[in-house]
């Protein structure tokens, strides 16, 4: 899709960029695709995240975004059983989900 972002998340200590880039992705019209991997995952337990989702997640049901995490490291970091709000199991996911985004978006881009 022409008009969709697609942001990994690999690092824990960068949510105001993340969010940052959501933001002005979705003021100038795009759609945002959100897939937190690695040490990212640690982000999902961040207080902005809420805000997030819902910046991520905003627009018609045509143009809504998408918010994945990467099952895998989200066990290997500890947050087995751990509920994240606003997510739910369908959302958590594997490594071929971030690579069905990179074929998707227009713009990717690795944090």
């Amino acid at each position: 899709m022409d008009e969709t972002l697609g942001i990994c998340v690999a690092t824990k200590s960068r949510m105001e960029h993340v969010a940052g880039l959501a933001r002005a992705a979705r003021a100038a019209g795009k759609e945002v695709k959100i897939f937190f991997t690695g040490e990212g995952v640690h982000l999902t337990q961040d207080p902005r995240f809420a805000e997030l989702l819902e910046v991520a997640k905003a627009g018609s049901s045509k143009s809504r975004g998408q918010v994945t995490v990467c099952e895998v490291s989200y066990i290997a970091n500890g947050f087995k059983g751990k509920p994240v709000p606003g997510l739910v199991d369908k959302d958590f996911v594997t490594q071929g989900q971030n690579a069905d985004m990179v074929e998707e978006c227009r713009r990717y881009v690795v944090l």
